[in-house]
């Protein structure tokens, strides 16, 4: 009976998200979003939602009157199952793009862990969750604001003068 009323809420996210997708197209609205780079050892965690091709990083919506911090840890908890402090959350990488007919004004926050996490996803919205090389989750299917923040982090890593 779970896998039933699962598939019928992925079903549900799919159209909605056909529906959204249609008005953003319409109005070409600015959108603000949160998400949050779960790094250990070197990997990152990718999520596969439901209603969408390709992988993201946890995150999503900024409600009205929200803070982006803690639109980062309310959609952490939602599709992943981690709780954790606003101050292990630092703000690392801001951009704006067009995307999807918005314009997408998207806040990305890293998590480093020592420890690998117990993950709980909702098997409805989030499908899947996995730790994996950046050099992977480069090469699938991304948001461009995923794309440019994993190319930023790289960025990052390299070593003065090179």
């Amino acid at each position: 009976m779970a896998e039933l009323t699962d598939r019928a809420w992925r079903i549900a996210y799919c159209c909605a998200y056909a529906a959204a997708r249609q008005w953003w197209r319409l109005r070409r609205p600015d959108q603000h979003g949160a998400l949050v780079a779960v790094w250990l050892d070197g990997l990152i965690l990718g999520v596969r939602q439901s209603y969408k091709r390709g992988i993201t990083l946890p995150g999503g919506t900024i409600r009205a009157g929200e803070p982006a911090l803690e639109a980062a840890r309310r959609e952490l908890r939602e599709e992943v199952g981690l709780d954790v402090p606003a101050a292990d959350l630092p703000l690392a990488f801001e951009t704006t793009m067009e995307w999807e007919f918005r314009q997408d004004h998207v806040r990305i926050f890293e998590l480093h862990l020592t420890d690998p996490p117990a993950l709980r996803i909702d098997n409805r919205e989030v499908v899947r969750a996995w730790f994996m090389q950046p050099a992977e989750m480069l090469a699938e299917h991304l948001p461009p604001f995923v794309r440019a923040y994993l190319l930023h982090a790289a960025a990052r890593q390299m070593p003065p003068g090179r």
